[in-house]
């Protein structure tokens, strides 16, 4: 069943990149459109709260931190990220439940070991980014969006690891991470960076993945992102104000319909 799933979200992604990609190359697309310097680009204070008691609660709840386990950031991160995705199966749903709420705990409830719950990639990274806090490892869910909206989008986690003072990129959807052709795992800022200058890269191998390209999938969801500007227990839905990194020439306010103005961080200080 599980495999049957996966089978079929990658034909869809397959399908959605099939839908522009002959009309667009994502990778030229980002090397012309790699210019971050922007006029009505601010300097971003981004917070990362681990002290919400319900952080505490989660860590009880599921062991977290013995799922984590001893050694440096990166391999308690990865023993967290392949604990999750042992327990769920990647949807596409386009609401909850009646009753759930947008924090780890909720989520975790409905879909932990649920053959019939489908949760999407925002949602396993509001779980992932969340269950990191709750251990103690600073992370962030990061939306990443293509130029011209087609079919979907993506989110990932941005984990800082304090021992090597960089950031890497975790795909809770996929059980995938990005690395370059020695074996270092890359953040989605880097990502971006090597898709514009044609640098060969690769992922892990025990990904949930099945087939190739996945780098083509995330080539077309790197044109901007946006991220909370406060990393905290249930912010997804608690008033934070949504940060964006967009290139020079790019204007979202006619793509935001209803929200407010958005407020583009410089590239320098969104990577914090």
């Amino acid at each position: 069943m599980r495999q049957l799933l996966a089978l079929c979200l990658i034909a869809c992604l397959a399908l959605s990149l099939a839908g522009c990609g002959e009309k667009m190359d994502y990778y030229a697309l980002l090397t012309e459109y790699s210019d971050f310097n922007r006029e009505d680009a601010i300097n971003i204070d981004f917070t990362y709260d681990f002290d919400n008691p319900k952080l505490a609660q989660l860590d009880a709840k599921w062991g977290l931190s013995d799922i984590a386990g001893e050694g440096d950031t990166q391999t308690r991160a990865l023993n967290l990220l392949h604990w999750l995705c042992a327990h769920t199966i990647k949807g596409n749903p386009s609401s909850l439940p009646e009753g759930l709420e947008w924090h780890a705990q909720s989520l975790l409830d409905w879909c932990y070991d649920q053959p019939e719950s489908f949760p999407n990639c925002m949602q396993l990274s509001i779980i992932l980014s969340e269950c990191l806090l709750a251990v103690g490892i600073k992370a962030y869910a990061l939306w990443c969006f293509p130029e011209v909206y087609v079919n979907d989008n993506h989110v990932v986690v941005q984990v800082w690891l304090p021992e090597e003072e960089r950031w890497i990129m975790l795909d809770p959807s996929f059980n995938l991470y990005v690395m370059d052709e020695t074996g270092r795992i890359l953040d989605a800022r880097e990502l971006r960076g090597n898709f514009a200058g044609g640098i060969p890269m690769h992922w892990n191998e025990d990904t949930s993945w099945n087939g190739s390209g996945y780098l083509d999938y995330m080539a077309k969801n790197s044109f901007y992102f946006w991220r909370k500007q406060e990393m905290r227990y249930g912010a997804l839905h608690k008033g934070t104000r949504r940060v964006y990194l967009c290139p020079v020439g790019y204007q979202l306010e006619d793509k935001l319909k209803d929200e407010e103005p958005p407020v583009y961080a410089t590239h320098e200080s969104f990577w914090r």
